[in-house]
């Protein structure tokens, strides 16, 4: 049979051109597509790109510096959705308040590290790799977590991302994907065939570009057969056309799916970097983030009872404003905490205040949390791990009683 054109180019590429899917490539062992073999509960990292002021989502109202401080951006009283009399929520995230009072929601003020410094960059990938101030780390803390986990799933680890998030760096196979309903091959009209040959291909090789085609390929057969993958929001969940809401979406399509995912990371791009009209940003923004999570805890519904969902961000924003109606770099931030698990309706750590002997450089929100101890008491509660030595050069301590 003559090659048409669209057959040389697809295997002139030798790629298998499945839509908006990856796998790391250094992974040494070929894995079956089987659930885990132990636990089903799951954990979700969120991850707001940019360094989301953590002031202005857990408002610390009743400190007497906060008005002070934030001048013009600052949400007034009035405005406010109170939690505990100090605390409360920006008025865009109220749909979370229900989460709150019904005990599955927290937040976690003040933490960080000042390791991470006030660069994006060097931020995001100090905590992810999960050590603070050292570039030399090869591996990602979700990575090193993962591979604790007993069992051998092609989908024991989920990215919701354009590519593999730092995060994740490690020898286990993480499927990063962006939309799964388009998890195919490339091939219209001549699909089998096309599997056919680059099974074929990828087979015939031991070596890891061998080894992550047919970890694709894998994965490709849970994805297509498993119809729950594609199944609607239940319990009338209605998710925010954005990328956190779509994302969220397809995470809990995942959980429901029940095919071994024990963890799920979720890249949210730098929308919270608001150096200028902060309000307007954090309205829009936060109004996504509030609509994603609650569709997700509808439509998981009791299997919530085994997720839990961490919501982070590289660092904090400056204690007051600037010139531009805006905040500048800062050091702690403030964390979301929602799950069955999680020990909710509170605001967890210890506040350091707002006056300017008790601010980090007489700029900063300091930190009291290290982001560290709330990572090892998740991958401890969630994927059963013994973080003891998940943090090289760390020993985590208890953690801040966030989940039971």
């Amino acid at each position: 049979m003559a090659w048409d054109i669209s057959r040389r180019v697809f295997l002139r590429g030798a790629g298998l051109a499945a839509l908006g899917v990856g796998f790391h490539p250094s992974s040494l062992l070929v894995r079956t597509a089987q659930a885990a073999a132990a636990g089903s509960r799951v954990l979700v990292q969120v991850f707001l790109r940019g360094g989301c002021d953590g002031l202005n989502l857990c408002v610390p109202f009743g400190d007497s510096e906060y008005y002070a401080l934030r001048g013009g951006i600052a949400i007034g009283r009035g405005e406010v959705v109170n939690l505990d009399g100090h605390f409360g929520l920006h008025p865009a995230l109220a749909p979370l308040k229900a989460l709150y009072d019904d005990g599955r929601l927290a937040l976690l003020p003040a933490v960080g590290n000042y390791g991470l410094s006030r660069s994006h960059f060097d931020a995001q990938d100090f905590m992810e790799s999960g050590t603070p101030g050292d570039k030399s780390t090869g591996t990602g803390w979700l990575g090193r977590s993962i591979s604790k986990v007993p069992g051998n799933a092609v989908t024991e680890a989920v990215a919701f991302s354009a590519q593999l998030p730092r995060s994740f760096l490690g020898p286990e196979p993480v499927l990063v994907a962006q939309t799964l309903s388009s998890f195919d091959l490339r091939a219209r009209g001549w699909r089998g065939e096309a599997e056919t040959l680059l099974r074929a291909m990828y087979d015939a090789r031991d070596d890891a570009i061998g080894h992550v085609g047919q970890e694709t390929f894998a994965a490709m057969n849970v994805l297509l057969r498993t119809p729950e993958i594609m199944a609607p929001p239940a319990g009338g969940a209605v998710y925010p056309n954005a990328s956190i809401g779509n994302a969220l979406r397809q995470a809990a399509q995942i959980v429901k799916a029940g095919i071994g995912t024990r963890a799920i990371f979720v890249n949210v791009p730098g929308a919270f970097d608001t150096h200028a009209n902060q309000l307007a940003a954090h309205t829009l923004e936060f109004t996504r983030l509030a609509d994603a999570l609650v569709a997700f805890a509808r439509d998981l519904g009791g299997l919530m009872d085994d997720v839990a969902v961490m919501v982070t961000t590289e660092f904090g924003r400056v204690a007051f404003v600037n010139g531009s109606a805006g905040t500048d770099h800062g050091s702690a931030h403030c964390m979301i905490l929602m799950g069955g698990r999680v020990r909710g309706g509170r605001v967890h750590g210890s506040w350091p205040g707002l006056g300017r002997s008790q601010l980090y450089q007489e700029r900063d929100l300091a930190v009291t949390t290290d982001f560290r101890d709330v990572f090892a008491e998740l991958a401890r509660a969630q994927l059963g791990v013994d973080a003891s030595s998940l943090f090289p050069g760390y020993t985590p301590g208890p953690g801040p009683g966030i989940v039971s």
